[in-house]
Order: structure tokens, then sequence, then C-alpha cells
């Protein structure tokens, strides 16, 4: 039997995982994030994935950094971490703007991600392009995307 808890293996294969879930902000060229253990995070399909909430974690991190607080949450750029059990890669989706090594490089240090097993996505959901929003928040009232119509409302799930 391993002497490791099951919080330090992966449910799949009992190799331990070290990578992290969590979500994050770029600001002022520095990484806001939190992240959980894979064990803390919450699995559906497969895919693991913090608890956590954009909109709600924001206000925290504005009460512990005022120079946030002019700021909404959506209007930096951010993003996510996921765990998918099945292949054990890891996920980070975000807003194109933070396709740059150094952001890549913080990431990937803050949330233990290892090299090889993580791929950096982008998704319209983070992006905070005015353009792009626009053009989405258009997209979606044509075709009755209620997804669209939230892009400023409060997050109903986690984005």
């Amino acid at each position: 039997m391993s002497s490791q808890s099951p919080s330090k293996r992966s449910l799949s294969r009992g190799k331990p995982v070290t990578g992290r879930v969590g979500i994050f902000w770029w600001w002022e060229g520095r990484l806001l994030a939190v992240a959980t253990s894979i064990s803390e995070g919450e699995t559906a399909s497969g895919v693991v994935d913090s608890k956590l909430a954009h909109a709600q974690t924001w206000r925290l991190l504005q009460d512990r950094h005022p120079e946030l607080r002019a700021l909404e949450y959506d209007t930096v750029p951010r993003g996510r971490v996921l765990h998918v059990r099945r292949n054990r890669v890891f996920r980070v989706l975000m807003d194109k703007r933070l396709f740059q090594p150094r952001t890549m490089t913080a990431i990937r240090r803050r949330f233990r991600l290892p090299k090889g097993k993580t791929t950096f996505e982008t998704d319209p959901h983070y992006t905070t392009d005015p353009d792009e929003l626009n053009r989405l928040f258009e997209e979606g009232c044509e075709s009755g995307s209620p997804n669209a119509r939230r892009r400023r409302d409060p997050e109903p799930d986690r984005a």
C-alpha cells in the first residue's frame, strides 16, 4: 500500500500530481493567483476545477490591494487552470493577451504545472479586448445565447 495520502495522488493511476488548479489575473506585470490542490477542486466530466469564482475572489483581492478597487474583475486579463484526469494534463484557459513567455512561466510556477503536460489556450470567456467583447455580445444577442448577455453580470457559475 502506498504511503502517500489520497490528496497527493491522482485518482487515475496513483502517481503523485503536483500541479494545482485555480484562478488568476495578470495586473501591472505580476500574477495575482489563488491556487488549490486538485483534491480540493470539483470534478465534472473528468475535469477538476477550482471552486473559486473570479467575481467573488476579485472582491477579496480588492480588500488586500486597494489599487484594484477602481477596476472590475473582468477588465483585467485573467484565466483559470484545470486538470484533466483522464490524460493527466493541465489546461490553462486565459485571455489571449497573456500569451507572453514571462506570464506563462509565472503561471506555470505558481500552479506547479509540469512542462509537457500543460496546454495554454485562449478562451473567449476571458477576453478583455473591447472589440472582441462587443462582437461576442452582439453575436450572442442575435443567437439568443444567454452566456453573451451575462458578460458584465456577476458570475453565475465560475468564470
